[in-house]
């Protein structure tokens, strides 16, 4: 199995098929952890949302606990994302 991956990353070595299926495999999975991390992403909007319409006082506390949360969530849907990009190309 490690010759047919390693071949696969040669520049001048023939692709097999099962090593370029098994990284188009792995390249998907990790764009759907950046799925995963878009359905997250909504709820937290969701529920900012309801915490804003049931505490309208407290709108710029939860505006920017929402910011934060959702730059540290979307860091991680960037990271599949270049982790896909890296499975593919690298």
């Amino acid at each position: 199995m490690e010759t047919i991956v390693n071949g696969f990353n040669q520049p001048n070595a023939q692709a097999s098929p099962l090593a370029y299926g098994l990284t188009m495999v792995a390249a998907g999975l990790a764009i759907m952890g950046a799925g995963v991390v878009s359905v997250g992403q909504g709820m937290a909007v969701a529920k900012a949302v309801e915490a804003i319409g049931r505490n309208p006082e407290a709108t710029s506390k939860i505006r920017s606990t929402l910011i934060m949360g959702l730059a540290i969530v979307e860091t991680a849907s960037i990271y599949c994302f270049i982790i896909a990009l890296l499975i593919i190309f690298v």
